[in-house]
């Protein structure tokens, strides 16, 4: 009876062990669950990929390896998609439209190996050379037609929103290389365009632009008119956060309740270590964690 009583024993407490140990391991799972982010992506800005002799501190032909490692790292953490803000390639001293194309090719290939959905964002750069339209049909912006400049998608329960900033005080398209870097301009049908599609759905909104939004004043890389732009987004209260490029470095500002946030360029520095590149995660409350690689910071907006 004693030998049977110890062997019962042992079995009672193995079975109570085996079932705190998946206790443990369930509540590990469900709290890894609950931080979880809703959405995460991968983000890059002025890669301005070109095969020509550096320029100052713009080493244009490592932009290829540059980009190449951070979609390896974003294929590796599995994001929803990748999104570039912005002067994605560049051109030769003097231009030539057949090259161009080639280096917007080039570059396009190294981004098309993420294992997911694409987007672009058009900057100034991207028009060096070559036409919007020509631009936009070398590139793939998953689930969206060829002729768009600005548009809008949905991931995972948030709502993104795509500008273009690269027109006129008049809405003509900036092309072959005609843009001002003290006039850029978001059109009125833009605008409009822009007020119907933050009403279309009561999701939370992440803008991407390559222009400044946050800064009009005195600021030669912001569109002239980000005032009325920021107003629409306001009006909104859905917006979270607007992503920019254009200045080549970090800036952060806080206005009206939405962060707006400027990153490093890829192209500027030498060697791997200079790369520059993140991953960006939204949770269901709103907040977002942005995971900064080589020179790029981490960032917390609450």
């Amino acid at each position: 009876m004693k030998k049977g009583w110890t062997v019962s024993k042992r079995v009672s407490l193995g079975i109570i062990l085996i079932t705190l140990i998946g206790l443990l391991i369930s509540s590990a799972l469900l709290i890894k669950k609950a931080k979880a982010p809703m959405v995460s992506f991968g983000l890059l800005s002025d890669i301005h990929y070109a095969d020509r002799e550096p320029a100052g501190d713009r080493i244009y032909r490592q932009s290829k390896a540059k980009v190449g490692e951070g979609i390896a790292v974003m294929n590796q953490e599995k994001v929803d998609f990748v999104i570039e803000l912005g002067d994605f390639k560049d051109q030769d001293i003097v231009p030539d439209e057949k090259k161009t194309l080639g280096y917007l090719a080039d570059i396009e290939s190294v981004f098309r190996k993420f294992n997911g959905p694409t987007y672009h964002v058009l900057g100034n750069h991207d028009m060096d050379g070559i036409s919007k339209s020509q631009f936009l049909s070398e590139v793939v912006n998953t689930g969206i037609a060829p002729d768009k400049s600005y548009y809008s998608f949905i991931q995972k329960g948030i709502h993104f929103v795509v500008l273009d900033g690269n027109f006129t005080q008049t809405g003509a398209d900036y092309d072959h290389g005609t843009y001002k870097l003290e006039a850029p301009w978001i059109p009125q049908k833009e605008m409009d365009w822009l007020k119907e599609d933050l009403k279309s759905d009561q999701l939370p909104v992440i803008v991407f632009s390559h222009q400044l939004i946050a800064d009009s004043k005195g600021m030669e890389r912001s569109v002239r008119n980000a005032t009325q732009v920021r107003k629409i987004l306001e009006h909104s209260g859905k917006v979270l956060c607007v992503f920019q490029g254009h200045i080549n470095k970090e800036k952060y500002e806080l206005i009206n309740h939405i962060h707006y946030y400027s990153v490093i360029a890829v192209v500027n520095g030498e060697g791997p270590e200079s790369n520059s590149y993140m991953i960006v995660d939204v949770s269901k409350k709103g907040k977002i964690r942005v995971h900064g690689y080589r020179r790029a910071s981490d960032q917390k907006f609450f």
